[in-house]
């Protein structure tokens, strides 16, 4: 994959408050600006609970046509969770990543992106995103080649190549499991008993030797 980071101007997180007062929402803005089309988004967490994006798509005559109210801005990610819980610190410091498979709208014609952080935790003094990357649209994912092996799946069983002085597979199994049966029986029908020594003034009789 051909990453492609996008140049564009990230401003500094604004607080919402409650009816003008310093009381806090738990809730901030990042504003993104840059004339290009998204492909990947990649910020690190710091102790935010959900995440939500929005999209400003630049007004086109295709876009135009559409008979919607609301065709400037668009929900791209809505209320993502990052945090599995709120008020433990799981998911608090973790790398994320949302791509144009996550992305709910189309992301052609972007110029603004809106990044909405919410913590409904009062525990947290503190929360924001970190290294928050860009990324173009992919070109185009390359293929790497594969072994012969992988692609026989893939391939015609007729041109396929036979291998010579290798034994079938399947006969090869079988036989190793009847000789597996055979040991098992072996092995079962064995005496417990002693069989001693069969040498006398130590030296063996070759006569009861030659009936072993």
């Amino acid at each position: 994959m051909n990453e492609r980071q996008l140049s564009c101007t990230i401003k500094p997180p604004v607080t919402l408050t409650i009816d003008s007062k310093s009381t806090n929402s738990g809730c901030k803005i990042i504003d993104v600006i840059f004339p290009t089309e998204i492909g990947e988004v990649r910020f690190k967490n710091y102790y935010v609970a959900f995440i939500t994006l929005k999209a400003k798509v630049k007004m086109t005559q295709q876009n135009t046509q559409e008979k919607s109210t609301d065709l400037s801005w668009r929900v791209a990610i809505n209320n993502f969770r990052l945090m599995p819980d709120a008020h433990t610190e799981t998911g608090a410091q973790d790398s994320f990543s949302f791509t144009k498979k996550q992305f709910q709208c189309d992301m052609n014609n972007v110029i603004s992106l809106r990044i909405i952080l919410h913590q409904p935790s009062p525990q947290w003094k503190e929360f924001k995103v970190e290294d928050l990357k860009l990324f173009r649209p992919s070109s185009g994912t390359q293929l790497s080649s594969l072994p012969a092996c992988l692609l026989e799946n893939v391939t015609d069983k007729s041109e396929k190549k036979e291998m010579h002085g290798v034994p079938d597979l399947n006969a090869l199994s079988s036989g190793l499991q009847q000789l597996w049966a055979l040991g098992e029986e072996a092995a079962a029908s064995q005496t417990q008993q002693s069989m001693g020594r069969y040498d006398v003034d130590g030296c063996y009789d070759i006569n009861l030797l030659s009936y072993t």
